[in-house]
């Protein structure tokens, strides 16, 4: 569990394992078939995937920098531990293919600092009471799911100071709040959903599966088309600070 508040945030900017995972759809008969006997032999403990040795850059070497501002081998490896760990979910290995897991999480951490970047420059950090009220809820919501008697047992599971979770929390929010101001709830229409369910149908009888109807299907395909939209406003939104941004990579 190491990490795993910051690990949260770099989830949001997985832009590169979305094209991968569309590339792996085009066989997604076959790949259904194979996928249980694949993941049977993948790390899934959290352990396994946090004890895997992707990239061999030291957590001080500067691996990248944003206008000027520094990304850390330590960032990157935290980057590549949830690249692995979508990855894992997708059936795949992350200890074959670590060129693209380095890849995939270099643009995540990228895109992490550049949105970082401009959230501070606009000005929405959050204020302590949102703050304190957030790590209140983190820190409860984690002691309560493992069973942790105290908060101080809380750190000790995730292995992160308090200072360490409060800096961790107020980047997260501060990133959320410019989300949240910048990206429109998008609609979707009725042709849009009948759209997509004419691509599950087509899908669903050539893997020779039931068939659902719309109205049965109605509400998780309008779920889908507007994750679908979110994702590609945040993409053009993402590439268009990035655009104005000085990014170096450095390895």
């Amino acid at each position: 569990m190491k990490k795993l508040l910051l690990l949260l945030v770099l989830a949001i900017f997985s832009i590169v394992m979305v094209a991968c995972g569309g590339d792996n759809g085009e066989e997604e008969g076959a790949q259904e078939d194979e996928t249980p006997d694949v993941e049977d032999e993948l790390p899934t403990d959290e352990e396994d995937l946090e004890d895997m040795e992707v990239s061999d850059v030291d957590e001080d070497e500067v691996v990248a920098t944003v206008d000027g501002e520094e990304i850390t081998g330590a960032e990157l490896l935290q980057g590549e531990q949830a690249v692995g760990q979508q990855y894992a979910q997708f059936g795949m290995d992350p200890q074959q293919n670590p060129e693209m897991i380095r890849e995939a999480a270099l643009e995540q951490v990228i895109n992490s600092k550049v949105v970082e970047l401009a959230a501070v420059e606009e000005g929405f950090e959050p204020s302590e009471e949102e703050l304190d009220e957030e790590i209140n809820n983190q820190i409860s919501g984690i002691q309560e799911q493992q069973g942790l008697e105290s908060e101080e047992d809380v750190y000790e599971e995730i292995e992160m100071t308090e200072e360490e979770v409060r800096d961790e929390i107020s980047t997260m929010l501060l990133i959320n709040n410019y989300l949240e101001a910048n990206l429109e709830d998008p609609s979707v229409s009725e042709e849009e959903i009948e759209e997509a369910y004419e691509e599950y149908t087509a899908q669903a009888e050539e893997m020779e599966q039931e068939v659902d109807e719309l109205d049965e299907m109605r509400e998780v395909l309008e779920q889908q088309v507007m994750q679908q939209k979110e994702s590609e406003e945040m993409e053009e939104m993402i590439n268009n600070l990035r655009d104005q941004s000085d990014i170096e990579v450095l390895i």
